[in-house]
Order: C-alpha cells, then structure tokens, then sequence
C-alpha cells in the first residue's frame, strides 16, 4: 500500500508540473514584438497570422508578433529553431516530424472543423502532409523592406535572416498563387535603409 501511494504521490507530482497551458506561447522565450535592443540585429522577429483560423469555431486567435532572441549571435539558426526560441508551439506530422508544420500554437486542431472545397467537415490528424488547400504558409523578409517572400524551403531546412522577420500565414481554400502572406510589415527600424 505505501508504494502505491509512493507511486501515485510521485505521478500527482509530474502531473502538477507540467503546465495546463503547454502549447501556448511560453512567454519565457522570447518577447512580445518586433526584436529591439540588442536584439533588433542578431534575433529575427516571427510573426503568426491566423487569417481564416481566427474566429474559426468560435475560437479567437490573434496574430502574434513575437521576437525570436538569438541565445548565440552569430550562429545560424532554423526557422523551427527560431519559433522555439520565440516561445510558440509548433507540431510537426506524425510521418515528417518537423519537417511539415502542421500546428503552430494548437491550431488547427485536431477537433477543429476546416471547411475545404470539396471536403467542408475536413479535420487535420497531423498524419501526413497537410492538403494544399489547408497549410501554414512559410514565408520570410530580410527586414530592410515592406514585403514578404514566399519560402521554397521548410523551416527545418532554412536559416533565418538576422534582424529580419520569419512569417507563418494560415492558407485555406487558396492557390499557390494566391496564399496570403502574414498581414505584418516585416521592417526592422534597425536594417531599414533611411
């Protein structure tokens, strides 16, 4: 009996440690904002825009401009590296890991109804690759202008700008011509050109 309650002493414990809010931001990574300070040229500012996500099923989801502080200038770093280190919860597929972002900040998720064209009770299992018609779109600014770039590359392949913006734009029901960027001006007062 006391190794039963031993046992479930030490499993109540694991359980309070873990925060109920795990995949929310973590705000002890990174700060709200674009990167300032010190930050401003080694860090990368990342920006994550709902669009149709926000208000989807009633739940709320602002965009969240968040500065990814860089722990070792001059070191390269991930775009899945720089989303850790601005605190915001990513999820990758179950077959890609990583490789495919699937879910930045719980969302969408699993229970969420997306309404496709051609499938308009579609929920994302984050098995496989996400459907072209329902992604988070990877897009990124070197943070001396006013526009984004479309990425070729996954964010597990390519190495941020430092001092510009890493952009995450959810695109629903839109062609790869027409998938919006993040709704942000990605400038840097620090590397804007006077």
């Amino acid at each position: 009996m006391r190794k039963l309650l031993a046992v479930t002493s030490v499993l109540i414990g694991l359980t309070i440690a873990v925060p109920a809010t795990a995949q929310a931001v973590d705000p002890a990574k990174g700060y709200n904002g674009v990167c300032t300070g010190n930050d401003a040229l080694t860090g990368v500012t990342v920006v994550v825009d709902f669009q149709e996500l926000n208000g989807n099923g009633g739940t709320a989801a602002p965009t969240i401009t968040r500065c990814s502080p860089n722990a070792s200038p001059g070191t390269a770093r991930t775009g899945i590296k720089a989303l850790q280190d601005a605190g915001i919860a990513v999820a990758g597929t179950a077959r890609w890991g990583l490789g495919f972002v699937c879910r930045l900040e719980t969302r969408p998720s699993a229970t969420e109804t997306l309404p496709l064209s051609g499938n308009p009770n579609y929920k994302e299992a984050c098995v496989n690759t996400p459907p072209a018609n329902a992604y988070w779109g990877y897009w990124y600014a070197d943070g001396t202008g006013a526009s984004w770039t479309y990425s070729t590359q996954g964010a597990l392949n390519r190495n941020v700008v430092p001092g510009g913006f890493e952009g995450w734009s959810f695109s629903l029901n839109k062609s790869a011509s027409t998938n919006p960027p993040p709704r942000v001006t990605p400038s840097n007062p620090a590397r804007t050109v006077q």
